[in-house]
């Protein structure tokens, strides 16, 4: 969870982007008198985490007016409504529309303070930094995984143009940004405004066409089945793009995969990591998993397991099996919520064994530290945390590291 200014965001990249539009909407004689939660819904916790943290904010500001948006504003609007605390729902659909936030204020009159104490907010993050920025690409999904109501939050799936993409960049860029992190829900089905030209690697080619200097540029969560050769071209000759992709993978099991409509098999993963580390060797690898997803046995689970410590994916982000209303998956045959729990804990450990285990083969290796925060702290090329005291924020730091301390890499 993350505040920027006027808004706090519970979720994805891509809220943290639509957080910092919205927050420069509000006008600034009412940003002491409206909070904004822009929402998420993707699992149950996340729900009724927003719901928590609406009460204790209200609790700390009782006169503040809280308005809720996002994509929980969607699938949980009758039961936000009936919220006491909440003033307002803006529709996920409507948030990025200037004049529905200042036609808004115009309800709005209580002059308090905001008590920003209630919870710790202020994490590093992308939007509110001036090293590393956030860019939308595209919104929206056109697939119909059996356990997501995301389609149904956010719509079809929706492209920025090129030209606005690129102005966007080069406008960071002039201030001085180091990195770019390109974000959306599905951001390899983005297409070219001109119906001639799709893929995300196309885009990519006419950013750095675009953008000559010498910044660092990531790809936030990208799906398996829709890489093009174009990527795999920019992988191997092109330097900024930066050497760790993180993949929407689900589960490897393959009947899982099919009761999920996952648009990939086991063999394809397993093909499309070796052929990228063939390219790279440099290159890590993150991973989205869901753990006791309706009808996975214990072998079923295990296959999975098996599967990401052979292929030593780092960096997982791991979630026990979270049924919506509405969804196919929800009415399948369920694994006990305790067993989610067990498998999620057990892949998360070997998650922290895998990180563990490359950190250790990223000493010795020079490396290039992007410094994010005051006190030294930096990622190098290939998403690794590193410690160097000495630099400044905003340093890109080439330097080899040769020990590791709290999970860092740091130089003795």
């Amino acid at each position: 969870m993350h505040k920027f200014n006027n808004v706090i965001t519970m979720g994805c990249r891509l809220n943290s982007w639509e957080s910092n539009k919205i927050n420069s909407f509000i006008r600034d004689d009412k940003k002491k008198d409206v909070m904004i939660f822009n929402s998420c819904c993707v699992t149950n916790d996340a729900v009724k985490s927003l719901k928590k943290n609406i009460k204790l904010f209200h609790k700390s500001n009782p006169s503040v007016k809280i308005v809720v948006t996002g994509c929980a504003a969607e699938s949980e609007k009758h039961n936000l409504e009936n919220m006491k605390e909440v003033s307002y729902i803006v529709r996920n659909k409507d948030k990025l529309i200037k004049k529905n936030w200042e036609n808004l204020q115009d309800n709005i009159s209580v002059k308090n303070k905001i008590n920003l104490d209630f919870k710790n907010l202020h994490r590093e993050n992308p939007s509110n930094s001036n090293i590393r920025k956030f860019v939308k690409i595209q919104n929206g999904c056109d697939h119909s995984c059996t356990f997501c109501i995301i389609p149904s939050c956010r719509g079809k799936s929706i492209s920025e143009s090129v030209k606005n993409i690129n102005n966007e960049i080069s406008f960071y860029l002039d201030k001085g940004v180091k990195e770019i992190i390109l974000t959306g829900v599905d951001l390899t089905s983005w297409q070219s405004d001109d119906n001639k030209h799709f893929g995300l690697g196309y885009l990519l080619e006419k950013i750095f066409e675009k953008n000559i200097s010498s910044f660092r540029l990531r790809l936030s969560s990208i799906d398996a089945a829709e890489l093009d050769n174009k990527i795999f071209k920019l992988i191997k000759n092109e330097p900024r793009l930066m050497p760790h992709f993180h993949f929407s993978l689900q589960s490897l099991d393959d009947m899982i995969l099919k009761r999920m409509k996952r648009r990939h098999n086991v063999k394809q993963i397993i093909e499309l990591l070796n052929e990228i580390r063939n390219i790279s060797d440099n290159v890590t690898f993150g991973a989205d998993f869901i753990c006791g997803f309706p009808t996975e046995t214990e072998e079923m689970f295990m296959n999975t397991y098996t599967l990401v410590k052979k292929l030593q994916i780092t960096h997982l982000h791991v979630f026990p099996y979270s049924a919506k209303a509405g969804t196919p998956a929800s009415k399948m045959p369920q694994v006990f919520l305790e067993e989610r729990r067990k498998r999620a804990k057990a892949l998360r450990k070997l998650g922290n064994q895998n990180y563990l285990n490359n950190l250790q083969k990223q000493t010795f290796r020079p490396q290039k530290v992007l410094v994010e925060t005051n006190d030294g702290i930096g990622k190098t090329e290939n998403n690794f945390k590193m410690k160097i005291p000495s630099a400044k924020k905003g340093d890109i730091v080439s330097i080899k590291p040769n020990d590791i301390k709290d999970n860092y890499l740091i130089v003795n």
